[in-house]
């Protein structure tokens, strides 16, 4: 993914800055101090509200009522840990800055997949023609009772993916610290809004279509979870966010005019692994230690 290499190498230019910065010490350092710089990488799960989906292309618009979806998650584990295929699975990828103490904001990415569930029962409203290969021809209301969506007429996913990418407001506060704060629990609380960038899997008439990258709506978000901290440099999170969804105008085949309007609720639950450095912080006496 392009996107993610260019944050990647935000990432390390961030981190070759604080290294520098690091023949700088603090007194006393802690991961909620002014000036402190993470980054995090890890995975998720994520679920979905059902939903209408409506399906716009010259011959036809429709809409498929209550659509459930799911997420697709990898099940081989040395998917997750080949360097090579680290950005298949569903990851969360983020850079942040404590602008003040225990605020930071941040920017990253939350790769989430949708896959709308086949051989659902649903009602659909609207009309769909010139279809060659679909048994869904017709034009269709409430009355005339739900209908089987079988995978070979109509598939629809974004595995590639539904991508949140977002800035974030988040503050921080300690639950626990050891005296020499070498361990800590940190609760995090805050929210997020940002772009969705989708690449759309796309099964119709027989066909099977698969779109470009490109920005198919916006997100907003609220986020929580608990932070352990080791030794003042690494840390581990677990994290569960909620947010809203809405996909004006969702491209299912590039360079013709066929597209989906929806709109859902998602949930999500993160484990990530990260890292905290601590840029120079020039005060009153540009050397001296911070006490927070």
């Amino acid at each position: 993914m392009k996107h993610l290499k260019g944050l990647l190498l935000i990432g390390l230019i961030l981190i070759s800055t604080v290294v520098d910065g690091q023949r700088y010490s603090y007194k006393k350092k802690f991961g909620t101090q002014k000036n402190t710089v993470y980054f995090y990488w890890g995975y998720n799960r994520s679920g979905y509200t059902k939903s209408n989906i409506n399906f716009i292309g010259p011959q036809y618009n429709f809409t498929l009522k209550n659509a459930a979806a799911k997420d697709r998650p990898s099940n081989d584990f040395k998917t997750y840990v080949n360097p090579a295929t680290i950005t298949v699975p569903q990851f969360n990828v983020r850079i942040g800055w404590y602008y003040k103490h225990r605020w930071d904001v941040s920017v990253g990415i939350d790769h989430m997949k949708y896959v709308m569930r086949d051989y659902q029962n649903l009602l659909i409203n609207g009309v769909i023609e010139g279809t060659t290969n679909s048994q869904l021809n017709g034009v269709y209301t409430d009355a005339d009772g739900k209908v089987l969506i079988r995978e070979d007429d109509l598939h629809y996913e974004n595995t590639n993916g539904l991508n949140y990418w977002s800035i974030q407001l988040n503050n921080t506060a300690p639950i626990y610290k050891t005296n020499n704060r070498k361990f800590a629990i940190q609760r995090r609380l805050g929210g997020g809004i940002g772009a969705i960038v989708t690449q759309t899997d796309f099964n119709w008439d027989g066909e099977i279509y698969h779109t470009r990258q490109k920005i198919g709506g916006y997100g907003i978000s609220l986020h929580s979870g608990i932070r352990f901290d080791f030794f003042n440099h690494f840390f581990l999170q677990n994290n569960f966010s909620g947010g809203f969804v809405h996909l004006p105008k969702n491209a299912t085949i590039d360079d013709q005019d066929h597209y989906v309007k929806q709109t859902f609720l998602f949930g999500q639950w993160e484990i990530v692994g990260g890292f905290l450095f601590y840029l120079r912080t020039k005060n009153g006496c540009d050397t001296c230690p911070d006490w927070h």
